[in-house]
């Protein structure tokens, strides 16, 4: 076969853990090498089993399935796998390109970058679907490893995931060591499980905003290394798997929690294609590999894969030398949902923030405002989170402003600043220096107008496949009395408009948290259903840099 491709270089390896496992584990397993004229299977002593599945997983648990090859193959109801490997958000792509029976992935939250992918999916409230969809067939909880005395910090603000997050937001000795979330599910669910609970305390603007500043104090360990902490002050989110034979290695002040409020872990989830579940020869493969995986030979090839599972009717058993990490917390971290693995993506890869933002602020005189808990006006700290966006959206993305009050350029009630152009040089600097002399004027808010102004607009400037957003500040009040568009006629120029093919993602945010404010916020959302537009209210003058960072990070519908 080498002399093969040499002679073609045709194929393709995609088996990359070769390397890890060697040649004699992978033949005697019948894992493949893909080739770009299909599969071929290296098959361990010619087989006679014909039912075969084409399985994608992760590099942490294809020794699992490895372990199980040789026993899955032989008897009546044999089942032969063409085992390839795939971490993180490139798995999507393989398991269509290959055309894949089964997707097990180190984590249930990676199905959710892979909408188009024909799955089984989860069923009502995240219960198992068909073909046993959704199972998790083991799991690997995830620790923080750290220094002594960054572990007394972590234990007096809490002992928990929460606490991580809060010290990472305000103690600037504290940092971060993770791998790529973009290519391991430990990187992706320990940035993103410390960010939800954030999310739960105090929502989603400050959930990105403190993923925003761990990435700015993070270490991220790339290819296939660990994220051990090597200097004071670091803590690395490790999994089980991989913590368990590097606890001897640890400096000698090494600390390990485990965090008190959430059990943070890797969850091997089962997810069959419906193509497979409808072939009833690979149906009945795929039944008879998910009741290995729960039998005793799967349970006992997980735990030698430094896995975890539970076998039926008994407590959790943890793999041989876990016994001496500590005690996980009871409750599990919900998996992450699609907008949430967005957020983390997006925060470590500037690619991942493209999208074309026209950014309108209400310039009336109520901007003029000192913010709750600050001495600086709204107008600032608007002005302020502008320029931040020049920071962090890529070239490729589309940046516009404009200003609005009642009448600023008759008859309509709001003047385009800056138009919607691609983030070049002099575009960023134009884009400095127009969020800069951002100021307020006298007179009052022509809101509805401008809405619907800005919404048709990014319509008329949509790029296909390039997330497409309005985001408009304001003091929340319609006072153009002029103006025949109430809510009622908003909603429905709104629904006139609606374009499946230009979509826009349509944000308001509204400054203040009395009741006034909350009702007439809840009616403007209202009105802004037919666009699936979302109202931001904001109470206090931290919230407005936050919501910046979100926009920029996946935009704010959460």
């Amino acid at each position: 076969m080498g002399k093969h491709a040499a002679r073609s270089g045709v194929v393709r390896w995609t088996v990359l853990t070769f390397l890890l496992f060697g040649l004699p584990a992978l033949v005697a397993a019948g894992i493949v090498v893909v080739r770009s004229d299909g599969w071929s299977a290296l098959s361990g002593g010619g087989s006679p089993c014909g039912k075969k599945l084409k399985v994608v997983t992760a590099s942490s648990f294809a020794p699992v399935l490895t372990a199980m090859a040789p026993k899955l193959a032989d008897g009546d109801e044999c089942v032969r796998m063409d085992i390839v490997i795939a971490d993180g958000r490139a798995a999507p792509d393989t398991v269509r390109q290959t055309g894949a029976d089964l997707w097990i992935p180190d984590d249930t939250s990676w199905v959710g970058t892979a909408p188009t992918l024909d799955l089984a999916r989860l069923g009502p409230e995240n219960t198992i679907g068909t073909g046993g969809a959704g199972t998790v067939v083991a799991d690997s909880p995830i620790y923080m490893v750290t220094d002594g005395a960054t572990a007394a910090k972590l234990r007096s603000a809490g002992d928990s995931w929460l606490a991580l997050a809060t010290l990472l937001d305000t103690d600037a000795t504290v940092k971060m060591v993770i791998r790529e979330p973009g290519t391991s599910g430990d990187g992706m669910v320990g940035a993103g499980s410390m960010a939800e609970t954030v999310w739960d305390q105090a929502g989603m603007d400050a959930s990105a905003q403190v993923l925003s500043r761990a990435y700015a104090k993070s270490r991220t360990i790339r290819g296939g290394g660990i994220a051990l902490p090597e200097n004071p002050g670091e803590v690395g989110l490790i999994p089980e798997y991989a913590l368990v034979p590097q606890l001897g290695k640890l400096r000698k002040d090494g600390a390990v929690l485990a965090g008190k409020d959430w059990r943070v872990a890797l969850r091997y989830t089962w997810f069959p294609t419906n193509a497979a579940l409808a072939d009833e020869e690979r149906a009945a493969g795929l039944s008879r590999l998910l009741d290995a995986l729960a039998g005793p030979e799967g349970v006992d090839a997980i735990a030698a894969a430094g896995l975890r599972t539970a076998r039926s009717g008994e407590p959790e058993e943890p793999p041989p030398g876990a016994e001496q990490l500590p005690l996980l917390a009871a409750e599990m971290m919900p998996f992450l949902g699609a907008h949430h693995v967005d957020h983390v993506l997006a925060t470590w890869y500037s690619e991942d923030r493209q999208t074309d933002l026209l950014v309108v602020v209400d310039v009336s005189g109520s901007m003029n405002d000192p913010a709750p808990g600050s001495n600086r006006s709204l107008m600032e700290l608007v002005a302020d989170g502008c320029q931040e966006l020049e920071n962090l959206l890529p070239d490729d993305s589309r940046l516009g402003l404009w200003e609005f009050g009642v009448q600023l350029d008759p008859p309509r009630d709001y003047r385009e600043v800056l138009p919607a152009e691609s983030l070049t040089p002099s575009h960023r600097e134009r884009t400095l220096e127009a969020c800069k002399q951002l100021t307020t004027r006298s007179g009052g808010t022509g809101l509805y107008e401008t809405i619907l102004a800005a919404y048709k607009s990014a319509q008329d400037n949509a790029r296909k496949d390039v997330p497409n957003r309005v985001l408009i500040f304001t003091d929340g009040r319609n006072e153009d009395s002029d103006s025949k568009l109430d809510l009622p006629a908003l909603s429905a120029e709104l629904k006139a408009a609606h374009d499946d093919e230009r979509p826009v993602s349509l944000s308001v945010v509204v400054f203040g948290d009395g009741e006034e404010t909350k009702d007439s916020s809840a009616a403007l959302e209202k009105a802004l259903e037919p666009a699936d537009g979302y109202v931001d209210t904001l109470a206090n003058a931290n919230e407005v840099s936050a919501v910046f960072i979100h926009v920029a990070a996946g935009g704010l519908h959460g």
